[in-house]
């Protein structure tokens, strides 16, 4: 007599078995066949390892700096000292901008082609039947986070988009709680960087000041270097940048839960 196996609870349900191995997957498995070859987990890894690097190397820009002003303490009459803190001083300040443009520069474009990757891929499983023309280019404008719908009317804003299409598709809740506050600094801060280099005309740095202020950003995401009582330059922090990554792989964890739970 020959003992066989067990009948299975599901019998030869093939969509049972099928939800039941969507079950058992993690969150980040789900993340990674909505992306594909997108692959956001080994980008992040490398975004956060010359982000380390940075760090170290403007702390130990920081650390010189330090030692060349006690040794001017010690030597107060000694001009080559003064003449080569001035040159580190400069050196250490366009450094710091150039680390500053480094992070921005890697974190918002990964930032805003994660949420793009994101809805393109939404769109692909949600969306089997596009239709015609029409069709098409309604739901090319739907499933665009750039775009942001006010009384109907379309209109370019990326944070804006990106909350709507969130709300629109259900995937809001599972996002990090005030997202859209990171969002808009750092896309802020991306901006004015690459359109106005290292040194922000007075009036741009102006502007930018007011908005940290309006928007409640916390004082802990960015630095200044002050000219006469005012900001004249500013560097995205070591805190900003770690919660801009934290905010990441926040994201990313949610997504993947949002589609666990719709057996995405």
């Amino acid at each position: 007599m020959t003992q066989s196996d067990p009948p299975s609870p599901f019998g030869n349900d093939p969509d049972a078995i099928h939800r039941l191995f969507i079950e058992m997957l993690p969150p980040d498995v789900h993340l990674t066949q909505l992306l594909g070859e997108w692959l956001p987990a080994d980008q992040l890894k490398a975004i956060k390892e010359l982000l380390h690097r940075n760090h170290q190397a403007a702390e130990a820009s920081r650390i010189k700096f330090d030692e060349l002003r006690q040794v001017m303490n010690a030597n107060p009459d000694n001009e080559q000292f003064d003449r080569l803190h001035d040159d580190r001083f400069w050196s250490r300040v366009f450094m710091d901008s150039a680390h500053s443009m480094s992070a921005v520069g890697m974190l918002a474009p990964f930032m805003e082609s994660l949420f793009v990757a994101i809805f393109a891929g939404l769109r692909r499983w949600q969306v089997e039947d596009l239709g015609g023309t029409r069709r098409q280019r309604a739901d090319d404008q739907f499933w665009n986070p750039q775009i942001y719908f006010e009384r109907e009317m379309p209109k370019i804003n990326l944070v804006k988009g990106i909350e709507q299409l969130a709300v629109s598709c259900g995937l809001q809740s599972y996002l990090p709680a005030e997202y859209e506050k990171t969002l808009a600094a750092l896309f802020g801060y991306r901006n004015n960087m690459f359109h106005n280099g290292f040194l922000w005309p007075e009036e741009i740095i102006s502007k930018f000041s007011n908005r940290v202020k309006l928007e409640k950003w916390p004082d802990t995401w960015f630095t200044s270097m002050d000219k006469a009582g005012k900001p004249w330059l500013y560097y995205m922090s070591p805190e900003f940048c770690d919660h801009c990554v934290k905010l990441i792989d926040d994201i990313m964890d949610g997504t993947g839960r949002y589609l666990k739970e719709r057996g995405l």
